[in-house]
This record gives structure tokens, sequence and C-alpha cells, in this order.
């Protein structure tokens, strides 16, 4: 009888362990990758002009080296990539897209919005506010507290400067 009990917990446990290691994620969390491709069936949708459009996140990279490449006069190549989550103070979920320079001085990103689509699959709709901190190379990370951002600290005699936009859309 003991026998039989430990068996049966051993199956049960062995069964369960198995369909949580199938089980793929519907998108990585707090994970950096050098490729927005690795992080697992991301789909990025912008709202545009009222309609929802799907973009690339070779779009998306581009756009942002673009964006720091003209307000900072430097060229920048984004390498490591992941979504940030975080909570607000009311429970709800927080997620941010952040890309790191790969001189590790500056750190860029997106607020996303978690959605569903109709057939029921996760998606990520690209917020309003962008955040990017810039300084040293250890320190001055992106890091996300409910819908707020801020930046780590740099050694001392570093600074790191923290800018935030917001798009307010016309009503």
């Amino acid at each position: 009888m003991k026998n039989l009990g430990k068996t049966t917990v051993l199956l049960l446990g062995s069964i369960f362990i198995f369909y949580a290691c199938t089980q793929e994620p519907d998108f990585i969390l707090n994970e950096a990758s050098t490729s927005l491709d690795k992080l697992i069936n991301i789909k990025i949708v912008n709202s545009i002009d009222g309609k929802d459009i799907e973009i690339s996140t070779d779009y998306l990279k581009e756009k942002w080296e673009q964006e720091i490449s003209s307000e900072e006069a430097i060229k920048v190549t984004l390498h490591k990539f992941e979504i940030l989550q975080n909570k607000t103070k009311e429970g709800e979920k927080t997620y941010l897209l952040k890309a790191k320079s790969k001189d590790g001085t500056i750190n860029t990103g997106t607020f996303l919005i978690l959605k569903k689509d109709n057939g029921g699959n996760d998606f990520f709709l690209l917020g309003e506010k962008t955040c990017t901190c810039k300084g040293c190379s250890s320190g001055c990370e992106l890091i996300i507290d409910g819908t707020r951002c801020r930046c780590s600290g740099c050694p001392p005699g570093q600074d790191c400067v923290k800018t935030e936009k917001v798009i307010i859309k016309e009503q």
C-alpha cells in the first residue's frame, strides 16, 4: 500500500513536470535577448489613425535607433531587448519593452498594453509613453515602477539622464 502511494505521487509529479515543460509561454518576461524575434510569440500592434496595425520588431528597433540618433546626435545600435513586468498599486500588471545599446550607455523602452485578439491570443499594443535613460554603462538602467519609469544610479562622478515622451491623442 505504501509503494502504491509513492508510485501515484511520482506518476502525478512526472505528468505535471512534463505538462509544465511542454507549455510554451506566450511571451518571455524579464529575460534579455539580443533579438526581438527571440522574445517568444510576441506580437506588437500600433494604433495609427484609429487602426490597429501589426508592426515588425525590426521596424521598431530601426525606429528607436533613428529617434535616439537624431535626438542625441550619435549613432546607436540597440542590442539587448526584454519585456519588463511590474504591477501598479492597484495590482494591475504593467509591461515595458526595453532595449539597451551595445555599449550599455542607453536604455529605452515603451510601455505596452497586453490585450487578446478575437482568437484569444495575447498581443501587445504599443503604449503612449516612452522612457530613455542615458549615461554610464555600469548603471543608468531603465526600471519600471507601476506606470512610472526611472533610472538606476551611476557610480559617483557619472550622470544618468532620464527623458520621457508621452503621446497625447486629440479627442
